[in-house]
């Protein structure tokens, strides 16, 4: 942890701006309040860039954006992936600039897509893309415009086990592909976005049951089957969490 922190700090450090990118499907999981904190006291600029936005009803991120606005945060929503908002993005941080040519960089937790909204701001696909938790490498100060010079190193923003299992998924402590045991995880994830979205498992598999039998449903509709037919449950786990960071798993949650 002190090694991850170290990083964020130098990440900080470097920039005039920073942009703490969080999940616009659950922005209070996916803050960090110590990365707002470090800026304050570096001296920093901070914009929070409610990414995914194209997973979540307007009038839900209207409502965040009004809630981090009411903490005296400057605030966007956009979907990077998409180029929604994007614009905006851009006017804010020039709004905040506090000298041309402007430096800024990007920090947040694994998988809310700060290697996407990175290349997006370089204007060209440089910066590698994974959904493996802390794939991003390597360090390069670009210029993607005459006022503007973009850190293509994320602050990647990781911490101790929340002692929620769905909660250490959202946060991207989870890696699927390497996870000994996906199934808790899995389980514990859809319970959560079952509470806020009791649609979410037709929206995204198509079928309609209950919590205790969606992994076997799943690996049904996903033909993750072993011998003899019976469903592959460590398989179907593996891929709602993969679903979760490409953005298949949709709820939205409410500002406090």
């Amino acid at each position: 942890m002190k090694e991850t922190w170290r990083l964020v700090r130098r990440v900080i450090e470097d920039g005039d701006v920073v942009l703490e990118v969080v999940d616009a499907r659950d922005p209070g999981a996916t803050r960090v309040e110590d990365v707002e904190k470090l800026a304050d006291k570096l001296g920093k600029r901070l914009l929070i860039v409610l990414n995914k936005a194209d997973l979540v009803e307007r009038d839900v991120l209207e409502k965040w954006r009004s809630y981090f606005k009411s903490l005296g945060r400057a605030v966007v929503y956009i979907s990077a992936k998409y180029r929604l908002g994007t614009r905006k993005l851009i006017v804010a941080i020039r709004s905040l600039a506090p000298r041309i040519p402007v430096t800024v960089v990007v920090v947040g937790y694994p998988n809310v897509g700060k290697s996407t909204i990175i290349n997006y701001l370089k204007g060209r696909y440089v910066a590698p893309t994974s959904p493996k938790p802390g794939w991003t490498r390597g360090e390069q100060l670009v210029r993607a415009k005459s006022w503007l010079l973009v850190l293509d190193t994320p602050g990647v923003v990781k911490t101790m086990s929340t002692g929620d299992l769905a909660l250490d998924v959202i946060k991207g402590l989870v890696d699927p592909g390497a996870i000994d045991d996906p199934v808790p995880y899995a389980y514990a994830l859809l319970r959560r976005v079952l509470s806020y979205n009791p649609k979410a498992l037709v929206e995204a598999y198509g079928i309609d049951c209950d919590l205790e039998n969606a992994l076997e449903e799943i690996g049904r509709v996903k033909k993750r089957l072993l011998k003899g037919g019976k469903v592959n449950i460590d398989e179907a786990a593996r891929i709602v969490l993969k679903d979760w960071i490409v953005g298949k798993l949709r709820y939205s949650t409410m500002p406090p």
